[in-house]
């Protein structure tokens, strides 16, 4: 990322022309001065038009007297300009102005709105995308750009602090630092612990849509167990009261099929009048099946004597056969063998008539089965409503009979609205994928750290400014404890307690500078080439009533190597390594410290001989 801030532009409420603060890329850019001049709302400035959500901008004497506050920044080699309308009562402004270019409109007015803004700095700070949820709060957090400008913000607050090197209080957003900052840090630096602490909530999201489903699975079982229970019970129900015959099926639609034909056979015949109607139609209609099987039964008895005839009559002609065969050897009357012949041509052409076969017809026997079939089907019903018109004249069987129906009328099948079974595999495909890939994962945070360690070891062994006893010792940043520790060669313990504030704001500097050393040489593109620092030698003047009061010689020569060491950082990233960065510091020291150093320059000195402060004089002294 290439990132620098270009200017400050101020409106004011009076007739009084704005106010411009001009900065260069690649350079330490001073703003000194004597205190209460608004040094030290530069960076407040800053953050109010870079989106913040709150103002921290000092109500007195600057937002009372400015209209607009404005920014002009190059990103990635585009300019970029922003303002923001003043803060009322301490509540951020929601309506801006943003536009690509490098001026400002000759009037301003709002075309966008921070939320939109956020969205689109998202895209040009090329951001990572990530959510971060805490359950217990039921909080979600989506991270974006203004989670990483807390590494290039220095602030008077904690620069000579023990062991605080974030100032999360700046930014108001507590739960977003107070439970991820370990999360950003580690994005910023390429740890990829990070990307294991997204499987592992990638994990937990997925395993708990498995549970979920599983659970839902699970009581969509019991309610359909418990449906086709009640079905079943209905139906055994619906038998004992006699509206219908006693059947088994598996298949609980069509069990649910004869309770509703019950119910239907139930409002037919809940009237004791129309069963009779009914009973005496269907005794009638057994009667006249009965007439015709009677007619069917003669029938066929007839054929089975017709057919016991024929072959009756065959046989007779078996002996007449034979006397003619043999009447010679017995008889020798003509009389006699005429009469035997003559007998035996009547019984051939009784034999012949008896031959011409008399069929029934093809469809007889079908017939027959199907009127056996329709009158069975007439005696069950017969006998059924014969039940029934006894039943319905009962009132416990009137009652239940109406439970029933109130019973089925409330009865829902459940629905299942999950997954489908091939979503629900896939899902427990992905949570295994997910539990194998978080087994197998080999972390790259021990060589991170000791990468961080050893940029900041650069800066740490080349400054002379903290106390002799520490200047063997090697720093080490702890991630989980967000702070920077020393270790001397002879000692297995690392210390937190390195005693004055001069060194805690020599640890800070050797951290920060180390931080973006190595950020750069990890070609970050989301965490900004920038930073502001506020007022290094607060450790030298914090007893001191004035800004000018002379501070001790040994002060004096720490002093001079903070600024060195900024120095030097500069002289190796921009120098050295050719590569963008910018400073922007805050310094009531005089600029005696720092004019022999050639990345230094003053830009603008808040004092009564020069700019007189933040604010023009007239509106100053008026307010």
């Amino acid at each position: 990322m290439n990132f620098y801030i270009r200017q400050i532009k101020l409106w004011f409420k009076q007739n009084v022309e704005p106010k411009v603060y001009e900065f260069v890329p690649n350079k330490i850019n001073v703003i000194t001065g004597d205190s209460s001049t608004g040094k030290s709302s530069i960076l407040r400035i800053i953050d109010y038009c870079l989106l913040s959500e709150r103002s921290t901008i000092v109500e007195d004497v600057i937002n009372q007297n400015i209209k607009w506050y404005g920014l002009a920044f190059s990103l990635n080699n585009v300019d970029y300009v922003i303002a923001r309308k003043n803060p009322q009562n301490e509540t951020a402004e929601q309506q801006m102005f943003f536009s690509e270019g490098k001026e400002f409109p000759e009037e301003l007015q709002a075309n966008t709105n921070r939320g939109e803004l956020l969205l689109k700095f998202n895209e040009l700070f090329q951001t990572p995308k990530a959510t971060f949820r805490i359950d217990k709060k039921k909080t979600e957090v989506n991270l974006n750009f203004r989670h990483f400008l807390i590494f290039s913000y220095l602030t008077e607050d904690i620069i000579a602090t023990m062991n605080t090197y974030f100032d999360s209080n700046f930014f108001g957003s507590k739960i977003d630092f107070d439970y991820f900052l370990d999360d950003f840090i580690k994005i910023a630096l390429g740890i990829e612990d990070a990307k294991q602490d997204e499987l592992k909530k990638k994990y937990a999201e997925e395993k708990k849509k498995m549970e979920a489903e599983y659970k839902k699975r699970e009581d969509y079982a019991k309610k359909k167990l418990t449906y086709e229970k009640t079905l079943l019970r209905l139906k055994d129900k619906f038998v004992s009261l006699g509206l219908g015959e006693n059947s088994f099926f598996n298949d609980v639609d069509i069990m649910l099929g004869i309770v509703k034909q019950g119910l239907q056979k139930f409002e037919q015949y809940s009237d004791n009048d129309k069963i009779m109607k009914d009973l005496d139609a269907l005794k009638e209609k057994r009667k006249t099946l009965t007439a015709q099987i009677a007619k069917y039964n003669s029938l066929k008895r007839e054929y089975e004597r017709y057919q016991n005839l024929s072959k009756e009559q065959g046989d007779s002609l078996v002996p007449l056969n034979f006397l003619n065969k043999h009447i010679e050897e017995v008889l020798d009357y003509e009389d006699t063998k005429l009469l035997v012949q003559n007998l035996r041509d009547s019984l051939l052409k009784i034999k012949e008539t008896c031959e011409q076969k008399i069929e029934l017809p093809e469809n007889f026997e079908q017939h027959y089965k199907d009127l056996i079939a329709q009158k069975q089907a007439v005696d069950s019903k017969i006998a059924r409503m014969d039940k029934l018109s006894k039943n319905t004249a009962s009132v416990r069987w009137m009652h239940e009979a109406v439970k029933l129906r109130v019973e089925f009328e409330n009865l829902k099948e459940p629905k299942f609205k999950g997954l489908t079974d091939s979503e629900y595999i896939n899902l427990q495909d992905e949570v295994n994928d997910l539990s194998d890939k978080i087994s197998r994962f080999i972390s790259n945070k021990s060589e991170i750290e000791a990468g961080l360690d050893d940029a900041i070891n650069k800066y740490y062994g080349s400054q002379i400014g903290i106390s002799a006893s520490y200047n063997s010792c090697r720093p080490h940043f702890n991630i989980e404890e967000r702070m920077l520790m020393l270790k001397s060669p002879d000692s297995k313990f690392y210390k937190r307690n390195v005693g004055s504030k001069s060194n805690y704001m020599f640890m800070h500097l050797c951290f920060f500078l180390g931080l973006h050393d190595f950020l750069l040489q990890q070609n970050n593109e989301f965490v900004p080439n920038f930073l502001f620092i506020d007022q290094p030698s607060i450790p030298y003047y914090a007893d001191k009533t004035k800004h000018n009061e002379n501070i001790q010689n040994d002060d004096e020569k720490k002093l001079r190597d903070a600024f060195c060491l900024m120095n030097r950082f500069m002289d190796t990233i921009v120098g050295l390594k050719k590569l963008n960065f910018q400073i922007i510091m805050i310094e009531h020291a005089d600029s005696k410290y720092w004019d022999n150093f050639n990345y230094f320059e003053t830009r603008y000195g808040f004092t009564e001989d020069k700019d007189f402060g933040l604010i023009p004089e007239i509106l100053a002294r008026k307010s």
